[in-house]
């Protein structure tokens, strides 16, 4: 009987570890990152009404380069009739430059209609690849200029769960907008954006993250100054989370017209 009885615990023991082995394995196939997109700053037009940027990578599971081109009024924090350009190259063979190239031929008619220049300032870049980043909350001062840390702006997003039909197989945590806000040392919190829905764009979101923050004080109203909040959109991918970018434009008092 002992021996029929220690035959039976190594049974079980064995059917543990398989067990084990099973989710493990399971766990490390479903760990797979998705993709990430980089992102390279255009810059504005002379008066500051436009901004352009592109976003590019290697799309999960299919391994195809895509690149987008983004222009934005920055007075409607809209995109420009004709924007996004989308580019998804269906060839593993294809390069990144090869998509971002095909999507820049177009992209080149709005930078050159609307004289895109590299001009402003990137005052901060919050890259996810930073470890014990804040994604949600920025603070960032308008100059190098030690004494401009006295108008520091701090931007911060919150999560807003938005049902969207479309999103509900993703479940709850799938269906995210956010809100924006900003505020100046001393100053009262406001409101920059708040969503109402989640556009189709976006997919179904989970997470959002503040990337990078740009400033731009146009020569002809030097009493304020353009801020662009690049904000990073998170959600489902073929093997992981996905990651692109969105732009959000709001206006604010520059330093020298509330210097004391």
């Amino acid at each position: 009987m002992k021996p029929l009885l220690f035959n039976a615990r190594k049974h079980r023991t064995l059917n543990i570890v398989i067990i084990a082995l099973i989710f493990i394995s399971v766990f490390i196939g479903t760990a797979k990152a998705g993709d990430i997109a980089e992102r390279n700053i255009l810059g504005f037009s002379p008066d500051g009404a436009y901004f352009a940027f592109e976003e590019y990578g290697v799309q999960d599971g299919s391994g195809y380069p895509f690149a987008n081109f983004y222009i934005i009024e920055t007075k409607k924090n809209s995109w420009v009739k004709g924007s996004p350009v989308r580019i998804l190259l269906k060839d593993e063979n294809k390069t990144v430059a090869m998509a971002r190239k095909e999507a820049m031929i177009i992209g080149n008619l709005f930078v050159d209609k609307f004289k895109i220049q590299p001009v402003g300032k990137l005052l901060a870049h919050n890259p996810v690849t930073e470890i014990g980043r804040d994604p949600l909350t920025l603070t960032v001062a308008p100059g190098p200029v030690p004494f401009l840390k006295n108008y520091a702006v701090t931007f911060r997003i919150e999560a807003l769960p938005i049902k969207t039909k479309r999103c509900e197989a993703y479940g709850d945590e799938s269906q995210i907008g956010f809100l924006l806000k900003a505020k100046r040392k001393g100053g009262e919190e406001t409101e920059i954006h708040k969503d109402s829905r989640i556009p189709t764009s976006r997919g179904c979101p989970k997470a959002y993250a503040i990337s990078d923050i740009i400033r731009y004080s146009p020569p002809e109203t030097p009493n304020k100054a353009i801020y662009i909040i690049l904000l990073q959109v998170f959600s489902y991918g073929f093997e992981g989370d996905d990651g692109r970018f969105l732009a959000i434009s709001t206006e604010l008092p520059s330093f020298n017209a509330i210097r004391k």
